[in-house]
């Protein structure tokens, strides 16, 4: 007798089973021994001498973590390499910190050149001038805190970032409006609504995988400047680049600033000036046509003791000549239309009573991050002076 058709059927059935489940086997076999060899080869090629110089170990990071190979290195999201990062022992954590420090290297070759001839030695060193690498060190040990995020601090962020600055503090609670496109780094049809120094986060980490990058989300008032300075920043600020735009928070933080020593760069107003080659630098007690700075001035001196200048004689007020205050100052000597008085800052509003153009504000950025690079690369930090009367 046969056997019925259904029984006929369900051998048929385990049968072609059976040959699946080995071809899925071997398939495994396959797959697995393929990753043994990825892996086998990557690390033949790191470690190969010849072969590390051509490798960005950003991207050997991104690799192994979407290949799913162990190569015994923890990678963040942001595929950042710190020195003393755990886990990173061994020959293969020094190959990586080599790595970055390559990648590093060939980055910001140009801006370590640039400065190596005009900068001072270190202490204790018996060259003339450093080299360009040791420039480049100096930058990547270094730490900036920005201070506001809109029109003139985005663009000074990008600056530092691409200078090689290795750490950066960026301080804002500003959220990006559509009416920031005209001269704000950060602001897009995509980023409208967003937080300010969440936006540039991202673009930084973009352009500099290694720069560390630690986020306030504040606002600097004159209740919580030093909390912010000494406390959130910590005491490894090396300077500071302030851009922000309203009168008693910046006074705030200019005292503050020369209370505890930290070098700061300040920047004038923007709003109203057209020509980006008027833009100058000076000590901020010869800044004029400038009512943001003037009145910033005006209250250092009369609620936080700052000097007017130096007495010539007992019968003489004040000097021809004024004392600095070492505060270099980025400002405008182009004369803005006149406006009636406003002392609100940038965060109680999206846009101010006058026009400003991206061409004038990222100016003053770059000009104020280029007075922090050179103060870093070249060794010559100013701290400024703390005038008392």
């Amino acid at each position: 007798m046969h056997p019925p058709p259904t029984t006929h059927h369900s051998i048929l059935t385990h049968h072609h089973r059976a040959q699946s489940n080995g071809h899925l086997r071997r398939q495994h076999y396959i797959v697995k021994e393929i990753n043994m060899m990825s892996s086998l080869l990557l690390s033949l090629l790191l470690l190969s001498t010849a072969t590390i110089r051509s490798f960005s170990p950003t991207a050997v990071l991104k690799w192994s973590r979407n290949n799913h190979v162990d190569l015994g290195v923890a990678a963040p999201d942001e595929l950042f390499v710190p020195e003393n990062q755990e886990g990173m022992n061994g020959d293969m954590g020094n190959i990586m910190r080599d790595m970055a420090t390559e990648e590093r290297n060939l980055r910001f070759a140009g801006i370590g050149r640039l400065y190596a001839k005009g900068a001072t030695p270190s202490p204790g060193s018996s060259a003339t001038a450093p080299s360009y690498l040791e420039v480049i060190d100096r930058l990547s040990q270094s730490t900036v805190v920005v201070v506001g995020l809109g029109g003139v601090g985005s663009w000074a962020a990008e600056a530092l970032c691409r200078s090689g600055i290795g750490n950066l503090v960026l301080i804002d609670l500003d959220d990006i409006c559509i009416s920031n496109t005209n001269r704000q780094l950060h602001a897009t049809s995509t980023t409208v609504g967003r937080l300010k120094i969440d936006e540039m986060k991202r673009r930084l980490i973009e352009i500099n995988p290694q720069c560390n990058i630690t986020l306030i989300h504040d606002f600097v008032t004159a209740d919580n400047v030093y909390d912010i300075l000494e406390n959130q920043c910590g005491n490894s600020t090396t300077a500071l680049l302030d851009a922000m735009d309203g009168t008693k928070e910046k006074t705030a933080l200019l005292a503050a600033c020369v209370n505890l020593s930290i070098p700061i760069v300040t920047i004038g107003a923007a709003a109203g000036r057209m020509d980006p080659t008027k833009i100058v630098v000076d000590d901020l007690i010869h800044v004029e046509n400038d009512r943001l700075l003037a009145t910033c001035r005006k209250n250092l001196r009369k609620f936080h003791g700052f000097e007017r200048g130096l007495k010539l004689s007992e019968k003489a007020k004040v000097s021809m000549k004024k004392r600095e205050w070492k505060i270099p100052t980025v400002f405008s000597t182009e004369v803005p239309p006149p406006v009636c008085n406003d002392d609100s800052s940038s965060f109680r509003r999206c846009d101010g009573p006058m026009g400003t153009a991206c061409f004038v504000t990222g100016s003053y950025g770059f000009v104020a991050a280029s007075l922090v690079v050179e103060m870093i690369a070249t060794g010559n930090l100013l701290a400024p002076k703390q005038q008392h009367k």
